[in-house]
């Protein structure tokens, strides 16, 4: 029975997130050579066993993974096509628990395996309490969600017992808000993890560099963590293709879409850009941090503008925004900031206007 749930749950579930899986370990192992990311992580991990921030915001991250899994989980026993997963009542609630554990162990594997990693540092560094508090973190993690897993198999007439919380409902929207309440409702999951991530990786480059931050370091940080938002543009083509696809036949021009677009990524990444602002000005100049911000911005709705290309599928898109983060990193030695962002947003606009109108969802 582990080999059929295995290949229904698990492996789908891999397969539709290779691309967040690919981004994160850009992110986390392709940032820094090979001592210095070591060094990074095993500094993050004695902080977390040392800092009571830093704690609490790790486990901020494992639930939020966790809830992902376990709302995957619940979709998947939803989902008619694998009905057949009902037939686990028959079995005693032990067994069945125990195989709903496997599974979440599966899916929970690359945050145990660094949890593992940071309890072991903290007891070796004598950081006995907050180490033994996050193995506590792990193991709930571990236990609690197949409780719930097994309370949906066998109450499939019930409702999902936990609702996720809504953002930012029942209140009437703008229209030029559109993405921005669709990012923050139907794919507050992603946001909320992209925005995670970002704080978490400009927190240890700055606690990393008290003294001095090295501004071609901020430069290609900020490349990667751009790179890792290119999810959100795919989510919302699809969003205007299919849910606004009236706008088609409505008298609005382009430009106002684009400026929706522009307004939206400027929300979205303020975080970044406050929190360079608040950390980063004693070693980075405002003009530089001002022209990250604008080249966050264009280079995002660059992304945007692509998927509209004839023949663009997610897989090639995903080579493509590989492709473009290697050649910006290229030209940030040879580039100004603002005319790489002005270069860039010269072509999403081009882009955007010719395909636009000739754009078919797949």
């Amino acid at each position: 029975m582990i080999g059929v749930l295995s290949k229904a749950i698990v492996t789908q579930y891999y397969r539709l997130n290779t691309g967040f899986f690919l981004v994160l370990t850009l992110l986390l192992f392709g940032l820094l050579p090979g001592n210095a990311t070591v060094e990074m992580h095993r500094f993050l991990m004695l902080q977390i066993t040392e800092s009571w921030l830093f704690l609490a915001g790790a486990t901020a991250l494992w639930v939020a993974y966790a809830s992902k899994c376990l709302l995957y989980c619940h979709r998947e026993l939803r989902n008619p096509t694998n009905s057949y997963l009902y037939h686990m009542q028959a079995l005693p609630w032990w067994r069945h628990y125990v195989l709903w554990l496997l599974v979440h162990l599966q899916l929970l594997l690359p945050t145990l395996l660094y949890g593992v990693a940071t309890v072991a540092l903290g007891l070796h560094g004598h950081h006995w309490v907050m180490a033994v508090l996050f193995a506590l973190v792990q193991v709930l993690l571990l236990v609690v969600p197949p409780v719930l897993s097994t309370y949906t198999t066998n109450n499939t007439w019930r409702h999902y017992p936990l609702r996720v919380p809504t953002l930012l409902s029942g209140r009437r929207k703008l229209p030029a808000t559109f993405l921005l309440h669709h990012a923050l409702y139907l794919r507050k999951g992603t946001f909320i993890g992209l925005k995670a991530l970002s704080v978490l990786l400009l927190q240890g480059m700055v606690a990393a560099n008290t003294n001095e931050i090295n501004k071609e370091s901020v430069a290609v940080l900020m490349m990667f963590l751009i790179s890792a938002h290119a999810l959100l543009p795919v989510h919302f083509v699809h969003f205007v293709a299919i849910r606004l696809r009236f706008l088609n036949n409505m008298p609005i021009n382009r430009a106002r879409l684009m400026l929706t677009g522009a307004f939206t990524f400027a929300v979205i990444y303020l975080p970044e850009f406050l929190f360079l602002t608040l950390n980063g000005r004693h070693a980075l100049p405002p003009d530089m941090i001002v022209a990250l911000y604008v080249v966050a911005i264009a280079q995002t709705m660059l992304y945007g503008a692509l998927f509209y290309l004839p023949h663009m599928t997610v897989d090639r898109y995903t080579m493509v925004v590989l492709g473009l983060f290697f050649v910006t990193l290229l030209f940030l030695a040879s580039f100004n900031l603002w005319l790489l962002g002005l270069t860039e947003g010269v072509i999403a606009v081009a882009i955007f206007y010719r395909y636009y109108r000739q754009y078919e969802l797949p």
